[in-house]
């Protein structure tokens, strides 16, 4: 089942308006998450498309029918939520059959659907358990099986595993989406975090400041960032943003320090440039002038991750070899090798300059210098 949004917002008093001209369409069978900072109206606009508050503006389509007016329990769909909202005093059977004994279901038809979900989750030896004495890992199954189990093809999950520890998270995502896949359904899914987003979402929308800030595929969203908010909000660790003016026609002077060359002039102007800490060179000792001094030295195993800070002040983040050794205070020469990608003073990107060739935002082609 198919979902459209068209221009919807919402004010709770007039004209303060927490979401304003969010404009989607979800193909049935899709996972579609909605991504941003906390307070951005993502769990707000998730209860629009629930029935669980109004919409003030705009139209909801649910199968190419309009359902901006309807009761939540004529738009077909069920939600899980972050808090999992299982009865306490209730078995994990009677849990994931509660909604449909509410519904007045057949007996039979309630064991049957129960049993396929509670099997589809692996909660088979824990069906007589209450919610106590399953894990957070086992409440979250339990929470789906219920979504499960009422056969709808929408399922709205506004930040499921928000609760969970760090393992956890990692091994839920996969069998949320391979759930997902298996079943057909069409997923909602609220996060703020930006790792669960581009691992799990065939589109992800980001809202922030009440409005949308880009749709896209994952690989869309990294490669091709909307504006400076998207650039820095995807990726681990976070772009580096740095201030930067024109030196001359074809180059641009970055945080006074490093020099980034455009393949055709610029408009005198003040840009943002933006580099991720993976498409920056650490120089061999001796090889350049140093221009950077290293403040953080974080050991990840297989990486390490420094922030250092440039000679005006400016921090920057950067990734090196596990083997090399670095410490607070040192000195390093810095250099661009790999993606830059300009926006204007107001955080609109611009275009990518990589080896030579100047990119084009959005679906526009990239042109040769």
């Amino acid at each position: 089942m198919s979902i459209e949004l068209k221009a919807l917002g919402k004010e709770y008093t007039a004209g303060n308006w927490v979401l304003e001209d969010v404009s989607a369409h979800i193909e049935s069978g899709e996972f579609f998450a909605i991504v941003g900072p906390s307070g951005c109206g993502k769990s707000t606009l998730l209860r629009m498309i629930a029935g669980l508050i109004p919409i003030s503006a705009g139209e909801l389509q649910i199968d190419d029918q309009v359902a901006t007016n309807l009761p939540p329990k004529d738009r077909k769909l069920t939600m899980v939520f972050q808090s999992y909202a299982l009865f306490p005093f209730l078995s994990v059977t009677d849990n994931v059959a509660f909604g449909l004994k509410a519904r007045k279901f057949p007996a039979d038809e309630i064991k049957k659907r129960v049993d396929k979900a509670i099997d589809l989750v692996n909660l088979n030896e824990f069906k007589d358990r209450k919610p106590r004495d399953l894990s957070g890992g086992q409440r979250q199954r339990v929470a789906l099986a219920r979504a499960i189990a009422s056969d709808v093809k929408i399922c709205l999950m506004d930040e499921p595993l928000s609760n969970l520890d760090a393992q956890l998270r990692i091994k839920m995502r996969t069998e949320l989406r391979n759930l997902q896949r298996e079943l057909g359904l069409t997923v909602i899914y609220v996060t703020h975090d930006q790792v669960e987003a581009m691992t799990m979402a065939d589109h992800i929308m980001v809202l922030h400041n009440h409005e949308i800030q880009q749709i896209g595929t994952p690989l869309d969203i990294y490669n091709r960032p909307a504006n400076t908010f998207v650039a820095s909000f995807f990726g681990t660790p976070r772009m580096n943003l740095l201030p930067a003016r024109v030196e001359a026609d074809k180059e641009l002077l970055l945080a006074n320090t490093l020099k980034l060359s455009v393949p055709e002039p610029l408009p005198v102007a003040d840009y943002v440039v933006g580099i991720r800490p993976n498409a920056l060179r650490l120089l061999p000792q001796g090889a350049g002038e140093p221009n950077a001094q290293v403040k953080t030295v974080e050991y990840l195993g297989s990486e390490i991750i420094l922030e250092a800070e440039l000679a005006d002040g400016t921090p920057l983040e950067l990734v090196a070899a596990a083997k090399d050794q670095y410490n607070v205070g040192d000195w390093l020469s810095v250099a661009i090798d790999g993606q830059a990608y300009v926006f204007d003073h107001d955080g609109q990107a611009q275009f990518m300059v990589e080896g030579g060739t100047r990119h084009a935002t959005g679906n526009h082609a990239s042109v040769q210098a």
